[in-house]
């Protein structure tokens, strides 16, 4: 995280952009639609002191990742906790939405998406690519994007590989 850009989509109370800027991210940039959650943010961002490294956007997640481009090359991580009825009405736009971040994200990059519901190949692009693990009835997609044709495992990929399991279960429930 030291160093990456945290964008949290579907960001509700804004926690999971938080805790990455509490791991070191360099900034957050925190996507949600309602406009009681966005105060509920900026609230949040406050009280830690986070200001100056958070951005704030009262925006829909879908229309941000369409419009969306990097203006660095360095990795980011995006994350993914939408409400999971997102999964069932809006199937296709969601995977619209993970294909648009896979092909616009810098090489190294990573996204992590929470689901309650099996995922797929209907809403994960490129399906194989993606690492899925379960907790309880959780489900979680990771993918560290590579930028190139598949070779060498990167460096980012190998520190979510070798993270004791304890942990990624600790942090899951974040």
């Amino acid at each position: 995280m030291p160093g990456r850009i945290a964008v949290d989509l579907f960001a509700g109370t804004g926690a999971v952009g938080l805790e990455a800027l509490s791991r070191g991210a360099e900034r957050a940039i925190f996507i949600e639609k309602n406009r009681e959650n966005v105060g509920l943010i900026h609230r949040n961002i406050a009280i830690l002191r986070y200001q100056d490294r958070a951005q704030v956007r009262l925006t829909d997640a879908y229309r941000w990742a369409r419009t969306f481009e990097p203006v660095e090359q360095a990795p980011m991580a995006v994350f993914l906790d939408p409400p999971y009825r997102e999964y069932e009405i809006h199937r296709r736009q969601m995977s619209q939405l993970l294909g648009s971040l896979v092909a616009k994200l810098p090489a190294d990059s990573v996204i992590a998406l929470e689901a309650r519901r099996d995922l797929d190949g209907e809403i994960l692009p490129d399906f194989e690519s993606w690492d899925i693990r379960r907790y309880g009835d959780t489900q979680i997609a990771i993918r560290v994007l590579s930028g190139t044709a598949p070779g060498p495992v990167s460096e980012a990929r190998l520190a979510i590989r070798e993270e004791p399991a304890a942990d990624r279960e600790e942090e899951a429930d974040v």
